[in-house]
């Protein structure tokens, strides 16, 4: 008799099924950390791109504006600096590059983010503000839209109070 080697068809037919279940399991989990790493990227740059929004509110104020000039001190800085801000769904600019129209009346970060909503595209930023007045405080925040449910939402907000 001759010394065999090699496997048998049984044996590639079991390593094919392992390999098959393993694949099954790891690849829809590959999947999901993907857009769970994409949506934790949206969250990162539109909250650190809030604070520079922020910084920009406290320098028009400083400079005397009023809101409305305040209001187009932060347009023209959306549209010139976060305008390039690229989202990591591939979806275009991070951010819309206009605050929507304040918001009145909240008197927490509660109700002004109930007030907020988030676009129709993955991980494209809105920008809401309300001025601080008669009592009123302020807040600006921006609120998008992600895949993957965080806190049971597809909608995320951050919100920041003004002075």
């Amino acid at each position: 008799m001759r010394p065999t080697s090699g496997f048998t068809l049984i044996e590639l037919h079991l390593v094919l099924a392992i390999i098959g279940i393993i694949s099954a399991i790891a690849i829809p989990a590959l999947l999901s950390q993907r857009s769970r790493a994409r949506d934790k990227a949206s969250i990162t740059t539109v909250v650190g791109h809030l604070s520079d929004l922020v910084g920009q509110y406290d320098l028009a104020r400083d400079n005397g504006q009023d809101p409305t000039q305040v209001t187009a001190s932060l347009n023209a800085y959306l549209a010139s600096t976060l305008g390039n801000a690229q989202s990591p769904w591939g979806t275009g600019p991070a951010f819309n590059t206009t605050l929507r129209p304040p918001i009145t009346g909240a008197t927490t970060s509660a109700e002004f983010e109930a007030q907020m909503t988030p676009n129709n595209i993955l991980g494209k930023g809105r920008v809401y503000i309300q001025f601080p007045a008669n009592g009123t405080p302020g807040f600006l925040g921006v609120v998008l839209l992600v895949q993957e449910p965080i806190n049971g939402s597809t909608t995320v907000a951050r919100t920041t109070a003004l002075d």
